[in-house]
């Protein structure tokens, strides 16, 4: 009897020893699995770090009611919300099939963009976006830590995410030329190359209240349109532009574009004494846009070059340019 119960517990031990020994080695040989992607409340984001392998790094922070990148440049709101709107509604739609499992894990790890998301300084969450799935419905991420790689979208939204997480500065930074609040604006004056006579200056007072001089600082001959000075005053106060042009192609451009006619200057003065110019530029006619007797156009009839402050050189539209390229006979007043 002894004997017998003996070998019971001996075999009990063994079996007990088994059941350890496979339950370790299949907790060794399991993955571990993060799939919470989304981060709910983005009213309490205020950073967001993107890098790709290139060693490009987008830095967003939020400064009370408008963001920065990279610590020097305002951001562009539009692209932060569709940024932020992204981070909250991301679903797992599932894991990678196994049969593209290596293949997505190596392009993950070879191009994978990574994310940090800080809420209150601290850091929340970190995940590496990828490239598209072959419907490109679908995305592929993986959580840092992570051992399996997820297809992710937005319910409702048809494409990938990967553009989203954009690591091209100039694509973060806002576009825009003037953005005033108009009791910001102190003096405005638009020199024309080719028509110096028409070149005026508009001046607010303290009260902004305006009055139209020419290009020297002299006053008009003539009674000018009070009214409509202050709705010239008005369309000033914000003007876009449509793109930067690439930075391993700014200083050919600025050459380029030195030993052209300029087409005309735009220069705000607020009341602080702080100045904003704009010069313009012709582009080529590269599309051969033609006139209705099939004559091509010296230039591009669509678009146009500026450069901001010496510094920059950035595309235009003449539809955006045009409201403010007014002529001083144009405030003349009408009998």
């Amino acid at each position: 009897m002894k004997k017998t119960n003996l070998i019971l517990f001996i075999s009990l031990i063994i079996l007990l020893v088994l059941v350890v020994i496979i339950f370790l080695r299949q907790n060794s040989d399991s993955k571990k699995v993060l799939r919470d992607f989304a981060v709910q409340d983005t009213a309490s984001i205020d950073k967001i770090f993107l890098a790709d392998k290139s060693n490009k790094t987008i830095l967003l922070e939020r400064k009370g009611n408008y963001w920065t990148v990279n610590g020097t440049y305002k951001a562009r709101r539009d692209f932060v919300d569709l940024l932020l709107e992204t981070i909250c509604k991301l679903e797992v739609n599932s894991p990678v099939p196994e049969a593209k499992l290596d293949k997505v894990l190596k392009d993950l790890s070879v191009t994978g963009i990574k994310t940090e998301i800080y809420q209150k300084g601290k850091l929340v969450k970190t995940y590496y976006v990828g490239g598209v799935t072959q419907d490109n419905m679908g995305t592929y991420m993986i959580m840092e830590g992570s051992d399996v790689p997820f297809i992710i979208y937005i319910p409702g939204f048809n494409g990938y995410l990967t553009v989203r997480y954009n690591t091209e500065l100039n694509e973060w930074r806002e576009r825009h030329v003037f953005n005033y609040q108009i009791q910001e604006i102190a003096k405005i004056s638009i020199e024309y190359r080719e028509l110096k006579e028409e070149s005026f200056i508009v001046i607010a007072d303290e009260n902004n209240n305006y009055r139209l001089t020419d290009i020297d600082g002299n006053n008009v001959d003539f009674e000018y349109n009070a009214l409509m000075l202050k709705e010239f005053v008005a369309r000033c106060k914000f003007v876009g532009f449509e793109a930067y042009i690439m930075d391993e192609l700014q200083q050919h451009k600025m050459d380029s574009l030195s030993k052209e006619p300029m087409i005309g200057k735009y220069t705000i003065e607020d009341k602080k004494g702080n100045k904003r110019t704009l010069k313009t530029y012709y582009r080529q006619n590269i599309n051969n846009f033609k006139d209705d007797d099939g004559i091509p156009y010296d230039h591009d009839i669509d678009r146009l070059y500026g450069i901001i402050d010496d510094k920059e050189v950035v595309l235009l539209q003449f539809y955006i340019i045009d409201p403010i390229s007014l002529t001083k006979s144009e405030f003349r007043m009408k009998n």
